[in-house]
């Protein structure tokens, strides 16, 4: 298959010159001893400094302050990856639970109202996150991968979409925009409908386009592939109600602050078409600016594909049995998630996987990546979760509101900088549910008490917010990290200031969209 190519950027990495070449320019850093200790010594700085020298907010116990001061020197530690993001987020853990720190917070006007966590009920916290389901459905998605492989479907899928969509790296780009918003409204959860099912096809397609994880050919237009998929499933749920289950909660919530009946399926989706029309668009030009892949076209793609599946024949055993799984899966979460957690059923899919020889137990226990983000992502969960526990994320917002108050400021702009707030607030949270269920309710609670003040107008700016800020970290929602360790992303630098792009341009959206939504819903 011939490629139109541009031989600066298709020049593999080694032929670079040291200071054109990124990869070589990590490697010293890496091996670099000094930077290193540099590394090492800049969170545990940051959080002696926060805990010693910064005086303790007024209204924060003390515990809170030295909890909070450990987990920005490991949100930091992470960041600049001082250690392996699972290593750190482990010592972080640890170090909390052996300085005695954690406690919950049992009066929210009392911080003095500690149930202190000892022996064993410090373990139970410590291991907390590897009870929560986003966890597993994460692992069960990474298994999924590999049965989408081994099978040959995932290849058959890819190479359906190539023979489509396939002349052009953006083409497929905004293939997986549209395989998610489709899915959209049918699957409310983020986690199982991008990475349990966009993810696996879209690794599918970047390796039958000869562009593999953990490789120089990883920026070939995996990279891009693997962006886009990761991002466009946010705009997917908050184009539709019952794309998130959060979002079906939190109309709920504004619903019993303002006293009006919620919103339905239908008056949710015209709030949100002109903005899901600008940020689909958007997302693959985003993705491409960040991650262009060295070829940028196929024109012989279809062609290619379209021979590739003649060779491949008919459906063969292991491909027919992955597909009914797949579907079964889909189905499940589709229509049975009332009735079996979303997590239990990915869980099921796998052990139907294993018990018909798809897979086996060894392969399971080889995908590294698979078991590096259940560390990953159950550490920094049990730490997030305990901020909230502590009572710290309570006092933040409760100092916030108040100052909005106080200052006197027009309904508009207090709306703009709550929303502004709550967003950047996000940097603590691991799970867009979590961030709902605990901030929602109470920013709602403060701007009922303003006479006068257009709650519902505050909710549904809220709302929809939401999704954005779940891309502004790789742990903001529960598939980010997987996506980042996928091994399309060899510098998670990039990784970070792309999907800060992203979110920050949804943000941007998002207020200026305040007129529409007046418009749409009124002044109430």
């Amino acid at each position: 298959m011939s490629q139109t190519t541009k031989p600066d950027l298709a020049a593999s990495p080694d032929e670079l010159p040291p200071a054109e070449n990124p990869a070589a320019t990590l490697d010293k850093t890496k091996n670099n001893p000094r930077a290193t200790i540099i590394k090492i010594c800049i969170p545990i700085v940051v959080s002696l400094v926060l805990a010693f020298v910064v005086p303790h907010p007024e209204g924060l116990s003390t515990r809170a302050w030295y909890y909070f001061a450990i987990f920005v020197g490991v949100i930091i530690g992470v960041a600049i990856e001082v250690l392996p993001m699972g290593a750190f987020g482990l010592i972080g853990v640890c170090v909390i639970a052996v300085l005695g720190l954690y406690g919950k917070l049992e009066d929210a006007t009392d911080p003095t109202t500690y149930a202190q966590a000892t022996g064993s009920g410090t373990l139970t916290w410590a291991l907390s996150g590897f009870s929560n389901s986003v966890v597993w459905i994460v692992f069960a998605a990474m298994i999924f991968a590999v049965a989408l492989k081994n099978s040959g479907i995932g290849k058959r899928i890819a190479l359906i979409l190539i023979r489509l969509m396939g002349k052009t790296a953006l083409g497929l780009g905004y293939a997986f925009c549209t395989a998610d918003l489709v899915l959209g409204p049918f699957m409310p959860s983020n986690t199982a409908r991008s990475f349990g099912t966009i993810y696996p096809i879209a690794r599918a397609t970047s390796e039958a386009l000869d562009s593999h994880p953990d490789s120089k050919s990883a920026g070939k237009v995996g990279s891009f592939l693997m962006f886009t998929s990761f991002v466009c499933t946010f705009i997917s749920s908050s184009t539709f109600l019952t794309a998130a289950a959060m979002t079906i909660l939190g109309v709920e919530f504004i619903s019993k602050a303002s006293g009006l009946p919620p919103l339905s399926w239908m008056a949710y989706l015209y709030g949100y078409i002109p903005q899901a029309i600008i940020m689909f668009i958007l997302t693959p030009l985003i993705a491409y600016k960040f991650f262009k892949p060295t070829v940028t076209k196929f024109p012989e793609a279809p062609v290619w594909a379209h021979g590739q599946l003649k060779e491949m024949g008919r459906l063969t055993r292991k491909e027919i049995i992955t597909l009914a799984v797949f579907v079964m899966a889909l189905v499940g979460w589709i229509f049975l998630n009332q009735t079996i957690p979303t997590t239990m059923t990915a869980l099921i899919a796998v052990s139907l996987l294993l018990m018909t020889r798809v897979i086996d137990w060894e392969q399971v226990l080889a995908e590294k990546s698979a078991w590096n983000i259940v560390v990953v992502l159950a550490t920094l969960i049990t730490l997030a979760t305990g901020l909230g526990d502590v009572g710290f994320l309570n006092w933040v917002s409760h100092a916030s509101a108040d100052l909005m108050v106080h200052l006197g400021l027009s309904v508009v702009l207090i709306i703009v900088v709550l929303i502004v707030i709550d967003y950047l607030l996000h940097y603590m949270y691991v799970s867009i549910t979590a961030h709902v269920t605990t901030l929602m309710p109470l920013w709602l609670a403060v701007v009922a008490a303003i006479p006068g003040f257009p709650v519902q107008l505050f909710g549904i700016v809220m709302i929809h917010t939401k999704e954005g800020y779940g891309a502004l970290t790789p742990y903001g929602a529960g598939h980010g990290v997987g996506y980042m360790l996928s091994g399309y992303f060899p510098e998670h630098k990039q990784f970070w200031k792309a999907q800060s792009a992203w979110a920050y341009t949804y943000l941007a959206l998002m207020l200026i969209s305040i007129p529409y939504w007046v418009l749409i819903y009124g002044w109430v």
